[in-house]
């Protein structure tokens, strides 16, 4: 049966190329888009290591470049939002919120290791505000700033990256002939701060100088809309012309995964209308193929052949059709993860490959099995007749 259905793909290898192409387009389209909704579905799963709720962004402009003035109004700043009775926890921050698509990055290096990681300038009170879990060590003080070496907590990715299985508590990172080189004090859980379908990073916590100007609190759970307006009128009233502006961090994280969300329905959306396009091209090949064999078919009823027989051997013709297409198709696509390709997991696209050839095949049979079922109504007498 698989000699025979070799032999009719061949005799008709001009016709059928077409189909092969088609097919193989819509592996590259699916293996695309696969690929791309696997990496956003895996990282999703993963643990974000923030706590959102209940934390507001509080961003302060004094309206002044005085480091010695920005450090009094900084300590104002606190003292006022400590007054307050719904609020937990104040945390100064660089202005470099989670969510807030605003950080710097930085290489370091250990042992001829060199990797960028993501810096945030925070104080001590951060993971209370935003509900950190320490892996190893503990969080640095505000006092560290005394130390010989800078005190830094890093992410456990990047723990992973620089150290491996070594300890990298009181490691120190950067060149071997740098002065003060920043010490590692503590490794906290991996931390998401553009989305919630970010990919683990390497990220880096350091203490934030004296210019206090930014930051984040932590308030009661009963905390109500009418409160946020009167606190953010007393931080005004502190100075002149400063300007100061409160966003809720769970806002901030469901904008930010709009911005991830949105662009992949859209790439789901157009991966749809040219899938459909692609089915309706292989339902009109068929439909042709099987006009211009009507003769083949009606011979074959006539010399026993069951309307089953008939159904199977054009769903295999596609089914064989398809896989040489969808070889060729895994060919390209297992180029990615070999050559490391936008430095994403080999998984990722694997996951991507299974799903284009699950996805591929299952649409060659139900293009085929209708064109199909038509074959095999084909009376013999009426197909002869007619030639």
């Amino acid at each position: 049966m698989i000699q025979h259905l070799f032999k009719l793909i061949w005799k008709r290898r001009k016709s059928n190329f077409l189909i092969m192409l088609e097919v193989f387009v819509a592996f590259i389209i699916l293996f695309a888009v696969g690929s791309l909704s696997v990496y956003c579905f895996k990282n999703y799963l993963q643990p974000s290591g923030i706590k959102t709720e209940n934390v507001w962004a509080v961003y302060v402009d004094y309206n002044s470049t005085s480091d010695s003035l920005n450090r009094e109004n900084g300590e104002l700043l606190s003292q006022k939002a400590k007054s307050f009775k719904e609020i937990e926890v104040v945390s100064f921050d660089a202005g470099m919120f989670p969510f807030g698509h605003s950080h710097s990055n930085r290489g370091f290096k250990y042992k001829g290791k060199s990797v960028d990681a993501s810096m945030f300038y925070v104080d001590e009170t951060y993971p209370s505000v935003l509900g950190l879990e320490m892996v190893a060590g503990t969080w640095f003080k505000n006092t560290d700033t005394i130390l010989k070496n800078r005190s830094i907590v890093i992410t456990q990715t990047l723990k992973e990256e620089l150290f491996g299985n070594e300890d990298a508590i009181g490691k120190e990172v950067g060149e071997n002939e740098e002065k003060n080189r920043p010490k590692v004090v503590g490794v906290i859980q991996n931390f998401k701060h553009d989305s919630d379908f970010q990919g683990t990073e390497g990220c880096i916590f350091e203490i934030l100088g004296n210019a206090k100007t930014n930051f984040l609190v932590k308030t009661t759970p009963s905390v109500s809309a009418d409160f946020e307006a009167k606190f953010a009128q007393s931080l005004r009233q502190l100075g002149k012309n400063w300007n100061v502006e409160i966003l809720h961090m769970t806002d901030m994280k469901a904008e930010s995964n709009q911005l991830i969300l949105i662009p992949l329905i859209i790439a789901l959306i157009v991966c749809g209308f040219l899938i459909v396009n692609v089915a309706l091209g292989l339902f009109g090949v068929l439909f042709q193929n099987i006009a211009r064999r009507r003769s083949e078919i009606g011979l074959r009823r006539a010399m026993g052949a069951t309307g089953n027989s008939i159904t199977k051997q054009f769903v295999g013709e596609m089914l064989v059709l398809a896989t040489f297409a969808i070889g060729l198709g895994v060919f390209f696509a297992i180029q990615f993860p070999i050559l490391n390709v936008f430095d994403v997991a080999a998984s990722v696209y694997i996951g991507g490959i299974v799903i284009a050839v699950l996805a591929v095949y299952l649409l060659v049979i139900l293009c085929a099995w209708v064109p199909s079922r038509q074959a095999a109504m084909i009376h013999p007498a009426m197909a002869l007749h007619e030639e």
